[in-house]
């Protein structure tokens, strides 16, 4: 898919890339959106703009000199957002941008939520960009307001999934509490990568381009909100770790009460079992045989034996069954 956009009298407007785009002059601010775009889209980009474009298997590279970087194609950055599918997983998306002659290129494999919105925003409506580099700054802000959304919402899962596990009651809403925390820890460290991703992508772009005083004060705004976010991040991947390992200790501390019960009442047993064993033997000589109150005199030891270390464990409070 292939999208062009013009500014034009303060405007930014969409055109109909296929047919009117020769007519325009090209000294313009445009910005050309591909999304997963066709070699045929590709072709038509490098002829009309003389842009060659980026292949989609170089979207997957994330080395650092691969990522940010300036040639005689322009300047390169690519950029992780995220995105949450329909199971309510969240995903990383790479996207590549070219700024080169009052142009932006945008190439993603995605049509993400961030542009769309951006797209909504900026259409038909009076903007004060002088160049084409407030368009990049305001989808970097804009990804910044929806990872701090984001944030916000783990913020507020986390507080409810921690009433749920340190109340501890070993139900199938603790079981899914876990499962879903295990889900939040990769949710904030995809968001974790993208704010720090940003934070690089936008001092590149201040090092590299001569930027006016407003554009430098919003970058500076921006890096300064990825720094905040990112000190709240941290304290919510320890509040993470902390459910977690709360988490496991009550099902540590469950299970080796399950493993004592099971010890003392194998313990308890075992001398009854000692003695019935003696007494199934099959000697012929064996003098208690011959007893007529042998039977119930073995029943009695048999019950004394388990009632001595019971009553001990009980003495020790080693019985005891924790609840929580």
């Amino acid at each position: 898919m292939l999208n062009i956009f013009k500014h034009k009298n303060k405007i930014f407007k969409k055109i109909n890339t296929l047919k009117h785009i020769k007519k325009e002059k090209l000294k313009r601010n445009y910005w050309i959106d591909l999304i997963n775009p066709s070699n045929i889209e590709k072709i038509y980009i490098e002829k009309t703009f003389n842009q060659k474009i980026i292949k989609n298997l170089e979207l997957l590279n994330i080395e650092y000199s691969a990522r940010f970087f300036k040639d005689k194609n322009g300047l390169h950055i690519h950029s992780f957002f995220v995105e949450k599918n329909i199971e309510d997983y969240m995903n990383i998306y790479t996207v590549a941008f070219i700024i080169h002659k009052n142009k932006l290129y945008s190439l993603r494999e995605k049509d993400l939520k961030i542009f769309k919105i951006y797209k909504h925003e900026i259409i038909n409506k009076k903007t004060k960009y002088k160049n084409i580099y407030n368009l990049l700054i305001d989808l970097f802000e804009i990804k910044i307001e929806q990872l701090a959304y984001e944030t916000e919402i783990i913020s507020n899962d986390l507080e409810n999934l921690t009433s749920i596990i340190l109340k501890y009651q070993n139900n199938q809403k603790f079981n899914i509490s876990i499962s879903i925390l295990s889900k939040k820890e990769d949710m904030t460290s995809k968001i974790r990568i993208c704010l720090i991703d940003t934070k690089r992508a936008i001092k590149f772009l201040i090092r590299k381009i001569n930027f006016n005083d407003i554009q430098k004060k919003i970058s500076k705004e921006i890096i300064t909100d990825i720094e905040s976010l990112l000190t709240y991040n941290e304290s919510l991947f320890q509040k993470i770790n902390f459910l977690m390992q709360s988490a496991m200790g009550f099902l540590n501390i469950e299970q080796n009460s399950i493993l004592k019960i099971f010890s003392i009442i194998s313990v308890i047993f075992l001398p009854p079992t000692l003695i019935s064993s003696i007494y199934g033997m099959n000697f012929k000589y064996m003098p208690e045989l011959n007893w007529h109150y042998g039977y119930p005199i073995t029943i009695a030891i048999m019950f004394l034996s388990g009632l001595i270390p019971y009553t001990y464990f009980k003495f020790k409070k080693w019985v005891l069954i924790n609840k929580y």
